[in-house]
């Protein structure tokens, strides 16, 4: 079974309906200054539209090279593109009750994790569509952990800032099968969505970090080539 099967269009209406989607529409997003009067849900839907915009643009050299490794991976494009669109809706979400300092069991393993706005915006996803989705497994595991995953790249590029230090390839496998049982496929939910999700982002140094090292570690090592874009493919 696939997500095509599914309402996406209901799915979204739920999100927008939802109690968390009206939380988020009284919080500021936090890449602006409290004046600004741009809401979470602003950033929420501008990602939406990102998301919208790159499986729309097809003609460049950069994106026919991903969407061409996507089919590498027997990754269907419409349903990849159904549920980025859903996780960039459900994405920081939970930045509304983020607490750092609250360790909580994890939703689906049950183990202790720091309650970050990204295991907050699982949680709220899993209320919000769960039942929705529960009969798609491997679409429901896509969306879930690419919702609760989408910023562990930029916490490895603060990381290796600090430190100089490379995440090893073993930790990006890990975070890889944790969205898709196929080799890389969970990166490539990672990457696509990263070039979605830079509005209110001044720089960008970080996501082309992210496809240099992903492309070092893991896709070099699966003999498949991913495109490292540069700025005019982002922006």
């Amino acid at each position: 079974m696939s997500l095509t099967y599914l309402n996406t269009n209901y799915l979204e209406q739920k999100i927008r309906n939802s109690n968390w989607w009206q939380k988020a529409a009284n919080t500021v997003d936090s890449h602006y200054t409290n004046t600004s009067n741009i809401m979470l849900t602003h950033h929420l839907e501008a990602v939406y539209t990102n998301v919208e915009d790159i499986f729309s643009n097809q003609q460049t050299a950069f994106m026919q090279q991903m969407f061409a490794l996507a089919e590498q991976l027997k990754l269907n494009i419409h349903l990849l593109k159904e549920e980025l669109k859903i996780v960039a809706l459900l994405h920081d979400i939970g930045k509304t009750e983020e607490d750092k300092s609250q360790i909580i069991p994890h939703p689906l393993t049950g183990k202790p994790a720091h309650l970050r706005h990204g295991l907050v915006s699982l949680m709220a996803t899993m209320e919000i569509i769960g039942a929705d989705i529960a009969a798609y497994p491997q679409q429901q595991t896509s969306i879930y952990r690419t919702v609760e995953l989408h910023d562990f790249s930029y916490g490895m590029y603060r990381e290796f800032k600090l430190t100089g230090e490379e995440p090893n390839i073993e930790r990006l496998t890990h975070i890889s099968r944790k969205i898709h049982t196929t080799p890389g496929a969970g990166l490539l939910y990672l990457l696509l969505f990263k070039l979605a999700d830079i509005h209110g982002h001044a720089n960008i140094g970080d996501v082309i970090w992210f496809y240099t090292l992903a492309q070092k570690k893991c896709f070099n090592q699966l003999q498949l080539h991913l495109p490292i874009p540069q700025e005019n493919d982002i922006r």
